[in-house]
């Protein structure tokens, strides 16, 4: 019992050490700017595209806006002090703070939810212990500090060992069963920061899938905190 107790203990503690090093790894930089390309496949296979602009700036700040196609132009999601969520829809003219459960909806048809595209660290929220080492990664169990401000009961990560970069997310429920699947591949260097070129949401409960690809990535480029604002948020 007592060699159970001291095992579980250090793989939560290396949980949280490994944390650190994913927060530090997906934040390195003072800033970032991305293109993507967005595809996202129903049930039917029908295909529709969209293309969505991501600003950062450090680790506490983000804005998300699609600028196509014309229906979602100007739809944007802001992270204005690392935790506090907004969601802009210009047929409402105004934006809503986003709370609690409510971070687990599907953002704007795609499957990333909007907690994926918010989320900037893990530390905050999580707490983490190591499943298994894989090798070539190390397999996490993430377990939400806040219960009630979560949908998922808990999170698989797959880390990176050679660059502590996330490879695959998968969320899971009460009942044990993975909901959905987030996998990040193609990484390229930019800048000594290692990022990934094409992402792959996945809805494993109603068959849809969202597929990712960085056109354009520039980091480090000066952005302004202005561009973190509500004003900026509603702008478009």
């Amino acid at each position: 019992m007592l060699a159970y107790f001291l095992a579980s203990a250090f793989a939560a503690d290396d949980g949280t050490a490994w944390l650190s090093r994913v927060d530090g790894a997906a934040n390195r930089g003072s800033d970032a700017h991305m293109v993507l390309a967005i595809s996202v496949t129903d049930r039917t296979g029908t295909a529709s595209d969209r293309v969505l602009e991501v600003w950062q700036k450090g680790s506490d700040r983000r804005l998300v806006r699609f600028t196509a196609p014309a229906r979602l132009a100007g739809t944007g999601l802001l992270v204005p002090d690392g935790d506090t969520v907004y969601l802009y829809l210009p047929s409402f003219g105004k934006a809503r703070r986003v709370v609690g459960e409510s971070r687990g909806d599907a953002f704007m048809g795609t499957d990333f939810s909007l907690e994926d595209l918010a989320r900037l660290t893990y530390a905050s929220d999580y707490s983490a212990k190591v499943e298994a080492d894989e090798g070539a990664t190390t397999r996490l169990v993430l377990t939400p500090l806040d219960a009630k401000a979560h949908r998922d009961a808990s999170l698989r990560l797959w880390v990176r060992e050679v660059d502590d970069m996330v490879e695959k997310i998968e969320h899971v429920d009460s009942a044990g069963r993975v909901t959905r699947r987030v996998s990040f591949s193609d990484f390229k260097t930019i800048a000594n920061r290692p990022i990934a070129h094409l992402l792959v949401a996945e809805d494993l409960v109603n068959s849809k899938k969202t597929v990712a690809t960085v056109m354009r990535a520039e980091l480090d480029t000066g952005l302004g905190d202005d561009r973190f604002t509500l004003t900026e948020l509603s702008r478009y």
